[in-house]
């Protein structure tokens, strides 16, 4: 067998993802000791291991990564071509894979997706909820086509097609004691009961850098996975929480909370990003929705720059 026959690249890239054979060969309806043989054969051929083997799973050795990031490159090249050849069929619908983050759920359906269905009818779009750590992840690993993800951490193998300055904001009850000062500092906002999103976010991660760099601590009395469920934190007076101001904006013209800035260099700063794979070719398709989504949504806008 060929290390780089088309077929076990394929099967390679899903033990990669899955971090297991068995959940591999379920995925793949391949038996378990096919898809074993094979790596053992590739890894034979190559000379070198291509995962090590753990309790918790099979993890890519740096050669591994090499090969998968090789696996994805044709799977990527492969899809560029199918569609530039789509453009002569009658049916020209394609799924455009997103991962988004929480916070860009209400502003990428109205003003994202409203105008992608309007713009491009025979697209369909299969979207994954994560957070910014897992968003890269899942850009890295070619398993979505573009991220929506807010302050992220830029690892080999992305980039960023648009980005939009988007501060981190307080987001406090409408009868806060903080409306209405002339300048809002950190320490005064992080005295008051507290609710954030969990450490694998980068609004967890900028905040605490945010604080570590005035002595500060966090400690939120409410830790979850739901911007949805902050939101509601704040809304029913308990707390203050951190989010980008296009998180909140629909509840804010409600009248439930308000949105106040926070003067803090390191959140003035934040940005919001829309990633894709560094060395990918992007089908027109994924291109032309990369475009009007940082056209269209308040998240890219310049209006969000102060």
């Amino acid at each position: 067998m060929d290390a780089f026959d088309h077929r076990f690249l394929r099967e390679f890239a899903v033990v990669a993802q899955e971090g297991s054979i068995r959940r591999a060969s379920e995925r793949l309806n391949v038996v378990t000791s096919s898809i074993s043989r094979k790596i053992s054969d590739a890894e034979i051929r190559l000379g070198v291991k291509l995962f090590e083997r753990h309790s918790q799973g099979m993890l890519l050795t740096e050669a591994g990564k090499l090969l998968l990031d090789h696996a994805n490159h044709l799977h990527n090249e492969q899809d560029y071509v199918r569609e530039l050849i789509g453009q002569y069929r009658n049916d020209t619908r394609r799924v455009i894979r997103l991962g988004v983050g929480e916070g860009f759920a209400a502003d990428l359906m109205q003003n994202g997706l409203a105008a992608l269905m309007s713009t491009n009818p025979n697209l369909r779009y299969q979207i994954t909820t994560a957070g910014t750590d897992r968003l890269v992840e899942l850009v890295i690993q070619d398993q979505v086509d573009i991220a929506l993800a807010y302050n992220p951490i830029l690892l080999p193998g992305t980039r960023s097609l648009a980005i939009g300055r988007q501060p981190l904001c307080a987001i406090v009850p409408v009868s806060s004691s903080l409306i209405g000062r002339s300048r809002l500092w950190l320490a005064d906002v992080l005295e008051q009961p507290l609710a954030l999103l969990n450490e694998s976010h980068g609004i967890h991660q900028l905040l605490a850098r945010a604080a570590s760099d005035h002595g500060l601590s966090l400690h939120p009395v409410v830790e979850t996975e739901s911007i949805a469920l902050l939101i509601r934190f704040v809304s029913a007076g308990l707390g203050v929480t951190f989010l980008p101001r296009f998180s909140a904006t629909i509840q804010e013209a409600r009248g439930e909370l308000k949105i106040l800035d926070v003067d803090e260099p390191l959140l003035l700063s934040a940005s919001a990003h829309a990633i894709v794979r560094a060395r990918r070719r992007l089908p027109r398709s994924v291109d032309a929705v990369a475009t009007l989504l940082a056209a269209r949504m308040s998240a890219f806008s310049p209006a969000a720059l102060p």
